[in-house]
């Protein structure tokens, strides 16, 4: 008979990929590093995936437009309230996403209760079946630029 996973396991499955697609998105460098060189900040080689809406906030917990890849330290001096990171990370997420997808994580963390959802089921399920597809389709997209890539020469 097949074990039903527990909610907790399945949590943890969707937070795994939520992180695997924004690393395979992102890649294993820093994006504060990338975009603002200028930040006196020491930066490691230690990459985390960073909830630009509070991790707290279940409703955004799982969006991948709220994810960025951030190394250790800015994670660091993120959570030690350093506004310039802070900014930073808020601003490559409007570049990235566009400022309406920005906003409205904005509006859903000031206005939104618990989100019940997070310890259902079928909804957890359809999370995880929703962003396995999305890491399917960046991996397709990045065989297809590299078959490019090899074609080209």
């Amino acid at each position: 008979m097949k074990k039903i996973p527990s909610i907790k396991s399945l949590q943890k499955k969707a937070e795994s990929l939520w992180k695997e697609y924004c690393l395979l998105r992102d890649g294993r460098f820093c994006r504060v590093r990338l975009h603002y060189p200028e930040l006196k900040i020491t930066h490691s080689d230690i990459y985390q995936v960073d909830h630009c809406i509070s991790r707290q906030n279940k409703h955004t917990f799982l969006e991948v437009a709220n994810g960025t890849v951030i190394c250790s330290n800015c994670n660091l001096a993120k959570n030690n309230k350093n506004k310039s990171v802070d900014r930073a990370i808020n601003e490559i997420v409007i570049k990235r996403e566009g400022k309406e997808v920005y906003e409205r994580m904005v509006e859903l963390d000031q206005s939104c209760g618990a989100n019940f959802n997070w310890s259902k089921r079928w909804w957890l399920e359809g999370q995880i079946k929703i962003l396995e597809e999305m890491i399917k389709g960046v991996l397709l997209a990045k065989s297809y630029f590299k078959e490019q890539e090899k074609l080209n020469g």
